[in-house]
C-alpha cells in the first residue's frame, strides 16, 4: 500500500519509518513482493512495477487511510531528509505532505522545490509548486512571500503583462441568434 500511494517508489528507510520497522524487515518485505512480480526495486527503491496495479492498489484504500498514508511518507520523508532539503525530494515531500493535510509541511517544501525548478530554469514548474505553496500558505505573511516568489520567477522567465489600452475591443459581445448552431422548428 505503501509503495502504492508513494508513486515513484520508496526506498527501505522511508519504508522502514512509515512502518516501525527495521530497514533489513523493511528490505525483506519489499524483496518478497518483487518475488511476487508486484514491484520492482531499481537503484534502491521499490516501485509497483505497473500502473495498473498501483492503481488497483490506491483504489482499494478509504480516502482516510490513503490520506494518513500520504501524511505518513510525508514526515517519514521529512526525517530520513533532515537538513539536507534536495529539490528533487522537496517537491516529492511537499505533494504528500499536501495530501496528506500537512500543510506547513506542504508550504515549506514547495517553495523548497519551486527553488530548486528556478535553478534548473523549469519555470513552469516551479510556478506549478509555488501555487501548492500558496494553498498551503497558513499566513497573510507567506501569503504574500509566495506572491513575491512568484513576481519574481515571472520576471526571471521574461514574462511581463503588456499594458491594458482603454480602447481594446470587448472580450465579450451579445449573443444574437445568428451565432447558435442549432435552429428550433414551430
Amino acid at each position: 500500500m505503501t509503495i502504492a500511494v508513494s508513486g515513484g517508489g520508496c526506498r527501505p528507510h522511508v519504508l522502514s519509518h512509515v512502518h516501525g520497522i527495521s530497514r533489513l524487515h523493511a528490505a525483506s518485505v519489499g524483496d518478497a513482493l518483487v518475488d511476487r512480480h508486484l514491484v520492482v526495486e531499481e537503484g534502491g527503491a521499490y516501485r509497483c512495477i505497473h500502473p495498473v496495479i498501483a492503481h488497483t492498489v490506491r483504489d482499494g484504500l478509504t480516502a482516510s487511510r490513503r490520506t494518513e498514508v500520504h501524511r505518513a511518507l510525508a514526515l517519514a520523508l521529512e526525517l530520513v531528509l533532515g537538513n539536507e532539503g534536495s529539490p528533487g525530494v522537496a517537491g516529492e515531500l511537499a505533494r504528500h505532505a499536501d495530501r496528506g493535510g500537512e500543510r506547513e509541511l506542504a508550504y515549506r517544501y514547495a517553495r523548497l522545490a519551486a527553488e530548486g525548478a528556478v535553478a534548473r530554469y523549469a519555470y513552469t514548474e516551479a510556478l506549478s509548486w509555488l501555487d501548492l505553496a500558496a494553498s498551503s500558505a497558513r499566513t497573510p505573511e507567506q501569503a504574500r512571500a509566495v506572491d513575491q516568489l512568484t513576481a519574481d520567477v515571472l520576471e526571471s522567465a521574461g514574462w511581463s503583462e503588456p499594458p491594458r489600452s482603454s480602447a481594446a475591443p470587448p472580450i465579450t459581445r451579445e449573443i444574437v441568434s445568428e451565432d447558435l448552431d442549432l435552429r428550433v422548428r414551430r
